[in-house]
């Protein structure tokens, strides 16, 4: 009986810790897999993408979106200086600085690219104007930038799961990540985008 116990009681410890919110912020790198919900305001349409994130923590950001039937819909690459990015709808390839207005060819939302280190690594973003909390853990976990009335919102931590909620009047996202694993596969070469044969490159302004 008594063994029986410490096996439940072990067993309760083991789900507690590997349930408890996973610290983004001591990773140096890591491949994040994550379904989004996406709600366009202005055109009444919801849809949902899945998205394959690569990132090296104050580097390089790599973003894989496709369809939930596993059709490729665009990819991202986003470095200190420079975003490249391109959308398979209408084969173009973009390049430009990265700034909150960088994404505005394929999402509503004024959302700096650099930021989504900031979601994944559960970092507050450091421009002037975002004002932040902690939860009670001290994880980020609501950070509001009012001159573009966006938000950003932290939920539903477990282990290295989350869900983050980014709204802005025009739009909504709703991220689940789904899993993590702390290493990026073939980092040599992943960061460098290139235009794919017959897109129209353009240059962001």
């Amino acid at each position: 009986m008594l063994k029986r116990a410490f096996e439940i009681s072990a067993l309760l410890l083991l789900v507690a810790c590997t349930s408890a919110p996973m610290k983004m912020a001591d990773v140096k790198e890591g491949n994040w897999k994550a379904r989004a919900l996406i709600k366009d305001k202005d055109h009444s349409h919801t849809y949902i993408v899945n998205l394959d994130f690569n990132a090296i923590q104050n580097e390089n950001l790599r973003v894989d979106v496709s369809s939930t039937l596993g059709q490729q819909v665009a990819s991202l690459v986003v470095t200190n200086k420079e975003v490249r990015y391109f959308t398979t709808d209408n084969k173009k390839f973009y390049t430009g600085s990265p700034r909150p207005e960088t994404l505005r060819p394929i999402l509503a939302i004024p959302l700096d690219p650099r930021w989504l280190q900031n979601i994944l690594f559960d970092v507050p973003p450091t421009a002037a104007g975002w004002k932040c909390q902690n939860d009670a853990d001290g994880f980020v976990s609501d950070c509001k930038y009012p001159s573009t009335n966006l938000s950003i919102t932290w939920s539903n931590r477990k282990g290295p799961n989350k869900t983050v909620d980014i709204s802005h009047p025009r739009a909504e996202i709703q991220l689940n990540i789904r899993s993590f694993t702390a290493k990026v596969e073939k980092a040599d070469h992943l960061f460098d985008l290139q235009a794919p044969e017959g897109y129209q490159a353009l240059r962001l302004r």
